[in-house]
């Protein structure tokens, strides 16, 4: 059985290594996905060993002829419990605590919804529904769980369902540690079960996925840097950039040149490094505006040349076509994004960007709301504020706008662009002393804001009448 579990584990490395899911694997390989989720867990033929030694090159077979007690001191614990190089996730039955055995399908639904959602994660190393529902209906011990399936993390949670109302909980946890990572609680009326489960699993996974990445940030943060993969790399640089400050922004770039170097390949540094440069470029740190989108939209096409598939790759490419006026062409890579990873929050926030910069006011306000709502706690929450307030001032519902505009204002007041739009506002709403007060504040960050340049940088927009006509009614200089 030990040779089995490092068979099963030296797999679930190859797979981590590669970067590719179990139902990629399935396909490449010919095996089919059953038979796949039962290798994974230490289940196989001869014939089935053969054929994946032929696509991985991993000396399986002989690995049944090792006897534990020949092998070196490190390679005598179970093979299942060595870190994979990239993390991995079990997600187990979520409990029905209703007490009614009739209502166990909402909860196993809602779990299989959560798999399906995390594997679109290509990252991140799902292990499959069969291995995970083998725990259900007893109380499983969340540190065993991940040493017989090899993971590093275990989502877990439970169901209830009264007067027709449902309440969800879960929560994430390291494996390794004990320590709990994320927790929360979710109410929902009712009323089409099928739609409530899909609104749940998008609000989880669009929750755990950033703490996912904090976490893998954190793990490698300690490691010698020379000893730090291209992943490694990656999900440090994303932790960087999600502080949205100039230094760790020129941090982030810094490790992702390095990843990119280390793995030409890896679309996914790529495509971070386009976004960072956009982000670099849209807060002013770059010294040629122009160049600076050139290059988010150069790592862009880099990572989708190789990677059609990677949601941050449209994510970027979507901004730069926006940014430069080609409304639909951006939209049509957002939508991509959205259907590639239906969880991704920063995606959902740029889709709703672009669209009220193509003059689709009402549907950018929605995305927007949506975004805020599946992610309150982002570390972007200044950039969500203030594009939701910018799509709510587009639409003319100022006094809506005002306080999302604050807000933004206050969570990132090193970037003059949150200031405009609140100036703009303030101008709408006749709040004409607030609006000098953020003039003179914004006039220490960057040049006197004048309306002939702000027509310049907005002439491709759809929002532009209203943007200047709440600059000219704060008394903004021609």
């Amino acid at each position: 059985m030990d040779a089995r579990k490092r068979i099963a584990a030296a797999i679930k490395d190859h797979l981590a290594r590669e970067r590719i899911s179990r139902e990629q694997f399935a396909f490449k390989t010919k095996l089919g996905k059953s038979t796949v989720d039962k290798l994974l867990i230490g289940l196989f033929s001869d014939r089935t060993l053969s054929v994946v030694e032929g696509h991985t090159k991993l000396p399986l077979r002989s690995m049944l002829e090792e006897r534990p007690d020949h092998l070196p001191a490190e390679d005598r614990r179970p093979a299942s419990s060595k870190p994979l190089d990239a993390p991995s996730i079990a997600v187990l039955p979520f409990a029905n605590l209703g007490g009614d055995p009739e209502q166990d399908f909402i909860a196993d639904g809602i779990t299989e919804d959560i798999i399906t959602a995390l594997a679109r994660l290509r990252w991140l190393l799902v292990i499959a529904r069969n291995s995970s529902f083998v725990y259900k209906g007893g109380a499983a011990d969340v540190r065993q769980v991940a040493r017989d399936l090899g993971v590093r993390y275990v989502l877990e949670g439970s169901v209830r369902m009264a007067a027709g109302r449902l309440r969800i909980t879960g929560q994430l946890i390291d494996a390794e540690t004990g320590k709990h990572v994320w927790a929360e609680k979710y109410d929902r009326e009712l009323e089409d079960i099928f739609a409530v489960q899909d609104d749940i699993t998008e609000h989880v996974v669009a929750a755990v996925e950033p703490h996912l990445y904090a976490e893998e940030g954190i793990r490698t943060s300690g490691k010698p840097p020379d000893s730090i993969d291209a992943w490694g790399l990656v999900v440090r640089a994303l932790g960087l950039i999600n502080k949205m400050e100039r230094t760790q922004n020129a941090e982030a770039q810094a490790l992702l040149r390095r990843a990119v170097a280390m793995e030409p390949d890896y679309a996914r540094a790529h495509a971070l490094l386009g976004w960072a440069a956009w982000w670099m470029t849209l807060c002013l740190w770059a010294e040629d505006t122009a160049a600076g989108y050139r290059q988010a939209a150069g790592h862009a096409h880099d990572a989708l040349a190789l990677d059609p598939s990677d949601p941050w790759a449209r994510m970027v490419a979507g901004l730069c076509l926006s940014t430069a006026g080609q409304h639909e062409r951006a939209l049509g890579e957002f939508r991509t994004a959205l259907t590639l990873n239906p969880s991704f929050t920063l995606g959902h926030m740029g889709f709703g960007w672009a669209l009220l910069r193509a003059g689709r006011f009402d549907e950018a306000i929605a995305e927007t709301g949506r975004a805020l709502q599946m992610s309150p706690l982002d570390t972007f929450s200044g950039f969500y504020t203030s594009v939701h307030g910018l799509a709510l001032l587009a639409a003319r519902r100022f006094q809506e706008a005002l306080p999302f505009l604050r807000t933004s204002v206050a969570a990132f007041a090193g970037y003059s662009g949150h200031y405009n739009t609140l100036i703009s506002c303030c101008g709408h709403l006749g709040l004409i002393e607030e609006a000098r007060e953020f003039l003179a504040a914004r006039s220490r960050l960057s040049p006197t804001l004048r309306l002939g340049l702000a027509r310049h940088h907005l002439s491709r927009f759809a929002h532009a009448d209203v943007f200047i006509e709440g600059l000219e009614k704060a008394g903004v200089p021609e």
